[in-house]
């Protein structure tokens, strides 16, 4: 009986996880608003069993999350604080551009359930909240002697939205998004560092 048992919760962990690998995979080419058969289309997992796994399709969505909070946080990496700031900026700049190229679909779909789903909307946040203290350690020393507001302004301009911005209603290639922010936060930094 043990070993039934434990065949089924094998299959239901597999199931659960083809379900949720499936969302993202929808998510990440561009389908916008899922429906349960097209999630059992490409996980193998009928719609009825989809149910039985996930509440309804907010907490499947929810769990779709924090798969990609894992993807995400796997992606952020550690930077220097020290050395030439052009290489500094560089380093954040290529960062951001690798999570914002590899989560930009899911993101999308995420701030658009956020205002219904209190996990989300802070998962969002804590995203928000790493991404925002990165930057601050990999410009700890020119942030000393700033002013009020330029920490601000370094995490509006790293930020999701501001790619966002650049990428799709600039429409900037991934490489001339991450030139005219290297610009910018170089224009910004280097004032402040004078």
């Amino acid at each position: 009986m043990p070993e039934m048992l434990d065949g089924r919760v094998q299959r239901r962990m597999r199931s659960r996880e083809a379900v949720v690998d499936a969302v993202l995979d929808l998510l990440t080419e561009g389908h916008a608003h899922l429906t349960a058969p097209q999630v059992s289309a490409r996980s193998g997992v009928s719609t009825r069993s989809i149910f039985r796994l996930f509440d309804d399709m907010t907490s499947l969505y929810r769990a779709a999350a924090a798969r990609q909070a894992e993807r995400l946080d796997a992606l952020l990496a550690p930077l220097a604080d020290d050395g030439p700031l052009a290489a500094r900026i560089a380093a954040l700049v290529a960062n951001r551009a690798e999570v914002y190229e590899t989560v930009s679909p899911v993101r999308r779909a995420a701030v658009r359930l956020a205002p219904a789903s209190p996990e989300i909307a802070s998962e969002l946040a804590r995203v928000a909240g790493l991404l925002r203290a990165q930057a601050a350690g990999t410009f700890r020393a020119e942030l000393a002697g700033a002013g009020p507001g330029v920490l601000d302004a370094v995490d509006l301009l790293t930020s999701w939205e501001a790619w966002e911005r650049l990428r799709t209603t600039q429409g900037l290639a991934a490489r001339e998004a991450a030139a005219t922010l290297r610009g910018a936060l170089a224009a910004l930094l280097d004032d402040v560092d004078t």
